[in-house]
């Protein structure tokens, strides 16, 4: 959690360093705050920010006569020196006021201006296929009978273009936390907004909208018009389309934009029981019906080519043999640092991952990562459900290191060397798993299949191409290190490494015992020595690729390291050879897996 939070006892709020202004932006006539304002910071380009859902924002300037620039689409920029946070907590902006008389006059004359509009809009933006990359930020939010469920924060690498929408997002760092008594995984709405096309013919999983259609069915499909837009700007309109029939497959919405230039600045789309497109429980007997979707695509207002976020509300009926739950599920994916992106962790072998649960928990998090890249303050809500998250259920990555106690709630498919915590049988596959229902997209509640492995997302199979050296038709084992980058507050670079096992890509039929067991947990500890060694070759002043370069090379000695035990011990046969490796392995980490496993019952 941000070192600024800690202030939030005092009565007001204000300039409080040197660094950071906050405060909140308020409509000047209802008093109510407006979320997702913009701000931006006169003295640079590229340096801005947005309010929460509560309208509060955070920004850190190194010019204490620097001054914010505030902009709300249908109210008047703003702009005000930094100083002015020193006494005032709120910043008050007025609305603008549109007159449309012209325009409903030259509507009514034609009635298929409204169309001609809205498919004119359409045409031009799918042209608009150029590709951004940016970074993005995510923070979702899952709740039944308003009490909480889950809560999710991930920062991404983004690539999206105003035809497609979102076309990639890639997992950077994240953390998570659920609720105990009802488990329920909901990060794959990232997958959903991915999906939908903005302005291109889909088989979307999202209902359609006009974007998605061409001229000839928007007029089959849809009532077009122009309607008031008292809080635009004199620049802009706003077009509405309808259903002409309601059956569950196309939202209805409104789209505002400038009248000369064409250029849309927001989407707002809607729907009460739709019909979605390959969204299922991953229990088989459970059943989810979506109730209502709302979803607001809004473009960047220093900008608008880009994308500046998504919101998603979500609300289902999740039916399980034990009750009938109502969900609410909310998403928001902010993107910011265009033309910019997080360095790509690496790993030293092929890794499938289940979903972006398992890579948060393989990549875990740091709090000077968090510090140095936290966009906007967590809401009332999001403190609200990591408060009660805290108490009755888990947490993932909100500290440093994952409790033990916390990540057996989760079974991961890839566990991190842990010298307290050996590798069990339970968690070693007899057989690769696979999963014919690969194209769908997957909500869970509780059921007794958490207990299982999480092999329902995604088809693993073996690399042929890439086969693993101690690999055969009855066990094979895939080991990895992992290599992540970042930068702290300071601006100072900052490598980390881990020595990873893919529980997906790994099996083992033979006899399940305790001294094959200490063999297994014996190739762990070799590749976590090399680790270990190649934390000592590196240093911050090096390239991502030149420590790249070095912790394959390490990868690459622990590799044929394990090959020599694996000959010297016949894979495990040979119990004096064993246990002389054993005691190697205990003189250079202090583990004793004969003493930690051998003794113990059946693991």
């Amino acid at each position: 959690m941000k070192k600024i939070i800690l202030l939030f006892t005092f009565a007001s709020f204000s300039c409080f360093s040197q660094s950071y202004i906050e405060g909140y932006i308020i409509d000047k006539t209802t008093n109510e705050s407006l979320p997702y304002s913009t701000i931006k910071l006169i003295s640079s380009s590229d340096s801005y920010t947005i309010t929460n859902e509560d309208g509060k924002f955070e920004i850190r300037s190194k010019l204490p006569t620097d001054s914010l620039e505030v902009r709300f689409l249908g109210y008047q920029t703003k702009k005000v020196p930094i100083s002015f946070f020193n006494k005032n907590t709120k910043l008050y902006l007025a609305s603008n006021i549109n007159q449309l008389k012209e325009v409903f006059i030259v509507a009514n004359k034609n009635k298929n201006n409204s169309y001609n509009l809205l498919n004119s809009l359409i045409q031009k933006y799918r042209h608009k296929t150029l590709i951004t990359e940016s970074k993005g930020f995510l923070t979702l939010t899952s709740s039944s009978r308003g009490i909480p469920l889950e809560i999710i924060e991930g920062f991404y690498n983004s690539k999206q273009s105003l035809s497609d929408g979102i076309i990639d997002l890639k997992i950077k760092s994240g953390r998570f936390g659920q609720n105990k008594s009802f488990p329920f995984y909901s990060l794959n709405n990232t997958q959903v907004l991915m999906d939908f096309q903005f302005f291109k013919n889909s088989n979307q999983i999202l209902p359609f909208y006009p974007g998605n259609m061409t001229f000839n069915e928007i007029k089959r499909k849809y009532i077009v018009k122009i309607d008031e837009c008292n809080s635009c700007s004199d620049e802009d309109l706003k077009i509405s389309f309808v259903p002409k029939k309601f059956d569950g497959r196309l939202f209805l919405g409104k789209i505002i934009f400038n009248k000369k230039t064409l250029t849309i600045k927001k989407i707002e789309l809607e729907i009460n029981d739709p019909i979605t497109d390959g969204l299922s429980s991953i229990i088989t007997n459970d059943e989810i019906t979506p109730k209502q979707i709302k979803l607001v695509i809004s473009f960047n207002p220093a900008d608008y080519e880009k994308i500046q976020s998504l919101k998603l509300n979500f609300m289902m009926y999740y039916k399980s043999e034990e009750a009938l739950q109502i969900i609410q599920s909310n998403s928001f994916l902010y993107f910011y640092d265009y033309n910019k992106s997080f360095e790509e962790p690496y790993f030293s072998s092929n890794i499938q991952f289940n979903n972006d649960y398992d890579k948060i928990i393989a990549l875990q998090t740091t709090d000077d990562f968090w510090n140095a890249n936290y966009q906007f303050p967590k809401s009332f809500n999001e403190e609200k459900s990591i408060d009660f998250l805290k108490k009755y259920g888990y947490l993932i990555n909100y500290e440093n290191t994952i409790s033990s106690d916390n990540i057996k709630y989760v079974k991961p498919s890839l566990i991190i060397w842990n010298k307290n915590k050996r590798l069990e049988w339970q968690s070693i596959q007899e057989v690769l798993a696979s999963n014919s229902n690969v194209n769908k997209l997957s909500y869970q509640g509780l059921s007794e299949n958490m207990k299982a492995d999480k092999v329902y997302h995604t088809t693993t199979e073996i690399d042929k191409d890439k086969q693993d050296t101690f690999s055969n038709n009855y066990k094979k084992f895939n080991f990895s290190f992992l290599l992540d980058q970042y930068k702290r507050e300071s601006g100072e670079k900052q490598f980390i490494t881990r020595t990873i096992f893919d529980r997906n890509s790994s099996f083992y039929r033979n006899e399940r015992n305790n001294i094959n067991l200490v063999y297994i947990n014996l190739i762990f500890d070799i590749y976590e020595y090399y680790r270990q060694s190649l934390e000592t070759q590196i240093n911050n002043k090096m390239t991502f690729d030149e420590v790249k370069k070095i912790c394959d090379e390490k990868f690459e000695e622990a590799s044929l390291t394990v090959e020599k035990m694996k000959n010297e011990t016949n894979a495990g046969l040979n119990f004096k050879s064993l246990y002389k490796w054993n005691n190697t392995v205990n003189e250079k980490l202090n583990i004793n897996n004969y003493l930690l496993i051998m003794n113990q019952e059946q693991l």
